[in-house]
């Protein structure tokens, strides 16, 4: 059981970490990475001591994080990876206080890399004379690496979320 505990308490770090660096280097969030949060969700919770009533609202607050996220990105607020990745960190939070905490988190977070990125965007010219490593494409398109805020907010908050506390248990 403790190899359970520890995959639990290490995938979903990860894959945030992972979409995270993707993202802001290459402004994109692999599919790879969602499905396989899902899959291992999937595996994992019902051996997780979780109730399958809890599993269940698991799913279904990843459905309603999707169903919303899916209007903003068709209203072009949102790019198609973070609304995935949004979705598949949300099965892993349910219905429960650290799925508020981590959407709270998201929008602070990417208020704060929203604006760092705007602040490069504005010295462009001096990286490049001095010529300090930062991703072109943070500094050549429109786009904002949101993946890079919802991998931070879901590293901070998952501790808190009630697949994350069983795993905890099963640890002692």
């Amino acid at each position: 059981m403790s190899a359970i505990g520890a995959a639990i308490l290490m995938i979903a770090p990860v894959c945030l970490f992972i979409a995270a660096i993707s993202d802001l280097f290459t402004m994109t969030i692999p599919n790879r990475v969602s499905i396989f949060l899902l899959a291992s969700f999937a595996v994992l919770a019902p051996v997780s001591g979780l109730p399958w009533a809890e599993i269940s609202m698991s799913v279904a607050a990843g459905a309603l994080v999707l169903a919303v996220c899916f209007g903003f990105f068709a209203l072009n607020i949102m790019g198609g990876g973070d609304v995935k990745l949004l979705a598949a960190s949300a099965v892993w939070f349910g219905f429960s206080p650290a799925l508020g905490a981590f959407i709270v988190a998201t929008a602070l977070w990417g208020g704060v890399v929203t604006l760092l990125v705007l602040l490069l965007r504005a010295q462009a010219n001096r990286f490049a004379v001095i010529e300090t490593v930062v991703p072109a494409q943070i500094l050549t398109t429109k786009k904002i690496p949101y993946g890079v805020a919802i991998g931070i907010a879901g590293i901070m908050t998952f501790w808190d979320s009630p697949i994350a506390l069983a795993a905890l248990k099963m640890l002692g």
